[in-house]
């Protein structure tokens, strides 16, 4: 698991559900995520890894563990992307 993109959802999703703490593996409807709030973390997690999370993904989404393991997945296609393979 990617610390560092660790670190940066746990803050975002720390911060938008009001919670002091996330355990990794606990459903996050578990701390109220909500439609709305998830709406909100898509776009904030878009924002902060310059990536596309899908309405498919997002909906698969539903432990910080799944959270973490989707955008690390995203962020190592991005960073394929462009390089070339000669």
């Amino acid at each position: 698991m990617n610390q560092d993109i660790l670190e940066v959802v746990d803050e975002l999703f720390r911060r938008g559900l009001q919670v002091s703490e996330i355990d990794i593996d606990v459903p996050l409807v578990d701390y109220g995520l909500d439609s709305i709030r998830s709406i909100t973390m898509v776009v904030d997690m878009e924002s902060a890894f310059g990536v596309r999370i899908s309405d498919e993904q997002a909906a698969s989404m539903e432990t910080l563990r799944d959270v973490v393991d989707q955008v690390t997945a995203l962020v190592t296609v991005r960073a394929g992307q462009g390089e070339g393979d000669a």
